[in-house]
């Protein structure tokens, strides 16, 4: 997959810029403020559906202006593709791809797939669990069709049991009833996402393993295991049939519980990735330089198995993470993306020379 360019207009302290981009290496420079970040929120839109940097969608649209709009334009194995995304402050975004409407987002992700890695990624590992699986609901969203759907229902149907968990009527019959209906709703929901979660996570733990084997030269053990309180039995949840009777049983078992604590304690919103260092778990022994490693590693990962999946590999998206690492983890990070397309942002102007294209924002502008 090679993206070509991308438009933006009136993002952020963008006010009108067109960027064209090449194979290989491409460096996005400037000061800080100057654009550089907003750019790859703009692209990065496309892959994800939202931003990176912020859940309100009004905070994208510059202050003097009512819209603003980003498009890119790529091409995939097949063809040359277009997409846009139009914001405004008093409706509705509006989605496009190649020039149709698209209404639902589940339907626009996917077209266009990137990696996105920024200076937070480099505490995935010790970071809270609820970052571990955004890792991988947004590679998974990218790859799997549907998948983000089932993320959207089952969200919502967790929602309104929480409500109802919350209610002072919560311990009566006719609640109960509810309580019956949402598990048998949300079982079968909740089931196929851990499974789905689950076999991907069989796919990193080869893709990490190896990476991190040749960052250490094979001193160090690694194995990524997928955690989920439907059960400790990691091969029981490879069944979705078996997985989504365990989910039922969570959640009506355990009801009287949930209402004391006011909250679902059972479901895919409480499994993680543990990543096993020699044997113990990374999220409590590793060093900040392991856990750099290992972070550089799942990114990689996450590249080999959509192209494993997809047959192509995505856009590359980092944004100045070479100043937070160090000249060792940054070369082996530069070294394994070989001449995949890759977008860097840089406040640095050194070395300028080894990029295939070189891109200067300044004020909100794109010069060369």
């Amino acid at each position: 997959m090679k993206l070509l360019c991308c438009g933006i207009r009136d993002l952020r302290n963008i006010a009108d810029a067109r960027l064209e981009f090449t194979d290989g290496l491409n460096l996005i420079r400037g000061n800080n403020a100057q654009g550089k970040t907003t750019v790859l929120e703009a692209i990065y839109f496309f892959a994800r559906g939202k931003s990176f940097r912020t859940n309100k969608e009004a905070e994208f649209i510059s202050f003097d202006s009512e819209t603003c709009g980003v498009s890119i334009k790529y091409a995939d194995r097949i063809r040359e593709n277009t997409m846009e995304c139009r914001y405004s402050k008093s409706e509705n975004r509006k989605l496009f791809k190649n020039g149709v409407q698209i209404n639902r987002t589940s339907d626009f992700i996917g077209s266009f797939r990137a990696v996105l890695f920024t200076p937070d990624h480099l505490s995935l590992i010790k970071n809270a669990a609820s970052d571990r699986r955004l890792f991988l609901d947004v590679a998974l969203s990218q790859i799997t069709p549907g998948y983000i759907n089932r993320v959207k229902t089952y969200n919502n149907l967790l929602t309104q049991r929480n409500a109802l968990l919350k209610d002072r009527r919560a311990e009566d019959g006719e609640y109960r009833i509810l309580f019956e209906t949402l598990a048998e709703q949300m079982a079968p929901v909740a089931a196929a996402i851990t499974v789905t979660r689950r076999r991907y996570c069989e796919k990193l733990d080869g893709y990490v393993r190896s990476y991190f084997e040749q960052m250490t030269g094979g001193a160090e053990q690694i194995k990524t295991v997928y955690e989920s309180c439907a059960s400790q039995d990691k091969e029981a949840l490879n069944d979705t049939d078996a997985v989504k009777e365990l989910y039922r049983a969570k959640f009506t078992d355990n009801l009287s519980r949930e209402i004391y604590m006011k909250t679902s304690l059972y479901g895919p919103q409480k499994d993680d990735i543990d990543i096993q260092l020699n044997g113990y778990s990374s999220r409590r022994f590793c060093s900040q330089g392991q856990q750099r490693s290992l972070a550089i590693a799942m990114k990689l990962a996450e590249g080999d198995i959509s192209n494993e999946s997809t047959g192509e590999y995505p856009v590359y998206l980092l944004d100045d993470i070479s100043g937070e690492l160090d000249s060792k983890r940054n070369g082996f990070f530069m070294s394994q993306l070989g001449d995949r397309q890759i977008l860097i942002t840089s406040c640095s102007m050194k070395n300028s020379k080894k990029f295939n294209n070189v891109i200067t924002m300044k004020n909100g502008e794109a010069v060369r």
